[in-house]
């Protein structure tokens, strides 16, 4: 039914520039290591092993609470060499993380206690260091060298089998690169505490994100550059994946590598699960309702409460006496530690500032303020253009999984049609936003079948669906334009129906012009004339009226006299442009 290339998003990730390392940080070239073989036409710097004693280093800092210093570590050994070669013009292997590391790091992006509830400057700063060392490992090392299919994977708690215990340190027999144990982070943001075990799986993460991108903007401040990073790496492995099947070997003969991408992995956790699918789209379109939050719920105990303002009240001075145990506020409660949280209101604040300064800034007042009263305009109901985005983005990778494997996944025309069953509802701006053809993210030939898809469950039964003749039955031509979709109007009365099947028919419009498919003629005219007025009678013949006496969908006339007024200037512009109707 649809295209196999729709919905597929080339847009480059953008992120800054390498600064070679400092002189005193450890070169790549100075630790002997193997050398891993690496394709030939990877963009990526090949990866090798961190040796035990810097991951030793690391994993003090670390069960030390002194995150900054772990991960500024890693960051700099990471980007040692950035700029380097050898005699043969490739790039020198970089020193990987341990997954363990990584893992402990996408937890910091996102805890409260380093983000909202944070109590100190230096806790938010490491939340930030944590996805520069995320970003930079994916951008110099590429989701399969910096191993983050097994960094990023979520854990059942009755399945862990770590021990909780002291971590076991290395004798001269011992061999540690090939004990996964001795890089295991013994904190509670490593282990119960961690997103990867508290989270069921990743659209679990998903869902409750789109929910704070409606109802808590703080919270969302940070969630959104998790999600910004995963889709990054997501589509990283995919393209990666795409370039070694493309030069695959006789040794990987049989090998599938796209069944084993990370996408394939955080889809194949609902397969066995009733509905699954419909799960996938409900987390990609979670709006923060109670149903949604019913069924996505918080990562985090307590996650939506923010820092509690301080009192003012002096504490009093306590002489520390160390033969006692007396230590004064030297030693403080675990700030990690999400026991002992009192719940606070559940009703999303009232500030959406992102910045470090603001992280720390408590609450002014317990008063609920809904987003919508912050940023009344289409991208509301969804969270915000930046939320409407990430959302598309979602929907153009899993618009290209289905496409390259539809018997793994789901068929093409079977997840088009959840697509629909999901937008259909959307209100007018958000609607009109999500389908706009100035859309960055998706392609022509995917707005085409989403339009197309739509426009059939809108319009009216006289309406003629396009030929099935040839394998292309949704290619968009002036012909199917005219004869299929310009000229009626929707199957119900109701102006807001009208208004999208308006706003449908003049996206296809747009996007025709937008690749040069249509010529100003008189049928495209008298079409065009034709749909305005059967879409405005329908909804004059509509004699429905709210209590106080007005007729309804005051509002939504507007939208379609808007629409239709468009039309008529662009179909004016394109005879313009011809010099006579034809």
């Amino acid at each position: 039914m649809s295209s196999q290339t729709s919905f597929f998003t080339a847009q480059e990730m953008s992120s800054s520039q390498l600064s070679d390392p400092p002189s005193d940080v450890v070169s790549p070239n100075d630790l002997s290591m193997e050398e891993p073989k690496q394709a030939p036409h990877s963009r990526y710097r090949p990866a090798k092993q961190l040796p035990y004693q810097l991951r030793e280093h690391c994993l003090i800092y670390f069960e030390e609470g002194l995150y900054s210093q772990g991960l500024t570590l890693l960051l700099n050994i990471l980007s040692a060499g950035t700029s380097t070669k050898t005699p043969s013009g490739d790039s020198v292997p970089a020193f990987v993380p341990p997954h363990q590391h990584l893992s402990l790091a996408a937890t910091l992006v996102i805890h409260p206690s380093l983000t909202t509830r944070a109590s100190s400057i230096e806790r938010v700063r490491a939340s930030n260091t944590a996805l520069r060392l995320l970003r930079l490992s994916n951008k110099l090392l590429g989701p399969p060298n910096a191993n983050f299919a097994t960094a990023f994977t979520f854990t059942n708690p009755g399945g862990l089998r770590r021990s909780t215990g002291q971590r076991r340190r290395a004798t001269e027999g011992d061999s540690p690169s090939s004990n996964e144990d001795l890089d295991t982070v013994n904190i509670a943001l490593a282990k119960a505490g961690s997103l990867w075990t508290r989270a069921e799986d990743f659209w679990h993460v998903v869902g409750w994100a789109f929910n704070c991108s409606v109802l808590w903007p703080k919270r969302w401040a940070r969630w959104k550059l998790w999600l910004e990073f995963m889709l990054d790496v997501l589509r990283d492995d995919w393209e990666e994946r795409v370039r070694m099947d493309e030069e695959r070997t006789d040794w990987d003969d049989g090998v599938d590598f796209l069944e084993e991408s990370m996408m394939i992995k955080y889809l194949s956790s609902d397969f066995n699960r009733y509905g699954g699918n419909r799960r996938v789209i409900r987390a990609v379109f979670a709006d923060g309702s109670p149903k949604s939050l019913n069924e996505f719920k918080e990562i985090f105990k307590n996650e939506t409460s923010e820092r509690a303002k301080d009192s003012g009240i002096k504490k009093l001075a306590v002489k520390v006496n160390v033969d006692e145990e007396i230590y004064g506020d030297y030693i403080e409660p675990d700030e990690d530690s999400d026991d002992d949280e009192e719940p606070q209101s559940l009703e999303p604040p009232c500030s959406s500032q992102t910045s470090d300064e603001a992280l720390l800034t408590p609450p002014q007042n317990g008063n609920a303020v809904h987003q919508s009263s912050i940023t009344p305009d289409g991208a509301t109901p969804l969270g915000g253009m930046d939320s409407l985005q990430l959302r598309q983005r979602f929907l153009a990778l899993l618009s290209l999984t289905s496409a390259s494997l539809p018997r793994t996944f789901t068929p093409l025309p079977t997840l088009y049609d959840l697509y629909v069953e999901n937008i259909r509802p959307l209100p007018l701006p958000t609607f009109s936003l999500l389908l706009s053809p100035s859309t960055p993210h998706l392609l022509r030939s995917s707005l085409s079948s989403l339009s197309q898809l739509l426009l059939r469950s809108l319009l009216a039964s006289n309406a003629p669906l396009p030929s099935t003749d040839d394998d292309e039955e949704d290619e968009l031509t002036q012909q199917v334009l005219e004869k299929c979709y310009l000229p009626y109007a929707a199957n119900t009365k109701r102006a807001e129906d009208n208004a999208k099947v308006s706003l449908l028919v003049e996206g296809l419009l747009r996007l025709s012009v937008r690749h040069g498919i249509l010529v100003g003629t008189t049928g495209l005219k008298e079409a065009v004339d034709e749909g305005i007025r059967a879409r405005e009678g329908k909804v004059r013949d509509d004699g429905r009226r709210s209590k106080g006496g007005e007729k309804k969908g005051g509002e939504e006339m507007s939208w379609l006299n808007a629409s239709s007024a468009r039309m008529r200037a662009l179909v004016g512009m394109i005879g313009g442009r011809a010099g006579r109707w034809g």
